[in-house]
C-alpha cells in the first residue's frame, strides 16, 4: 500500500503546482500607461496599456523610444513592461 500512496501523492502535488503556476502567469495586471513630458516634466496619459509583469520595457507607441510608467499619486512611478500575449 505504501508503494502506491507515494507515487500518487507526487503526481497530485505536481499537478497542483502546474495548475498554480498557470493561474499565476495568466493573471496579468494591465494598467494605464503614462509618459514623462520632456518639456514640462509632467506625467501625461499615453493612451495605451502596459503590464506590471517584468519583461521588455513598454514604449510609447508614438515614438517607440519613450518608456512608459505607472501613475503613482501625481507623478510617474515604476516603469511598465510590454504586455505578454
Amino acid at each position: 500500500m505504501k508503494k502506491f500512496i507515494f507515487p500518487v501523492a507526487v503526481i497530485l502535488m505536481g499537478a497542483g503546482a502546474a495548475f498554480a503556476t498557470k493561474v499565476t502567469t495568466s493573471n496579468r495586471a494591465f494598467v494605464t500607461a503614462y509618459r514623462i513630458d520632456a518639456v514640462s516634466g509632467q506625467c501625461i496619459d499615453a493612451k495605451q496599456e502596459c503590464s506590471t509583469q517584468t519583461g521588455e520595457t513598454c514604449f510609447w507607441s508614438a515614438d517607440n523610444v519613450t518608456p512608459l510608467h505607472e501613475l503613482s499619486g501625481t507623478m510617474c512611478g515604476e516603469e511598465l513592461f510590454k504586455p505578454i500575449n
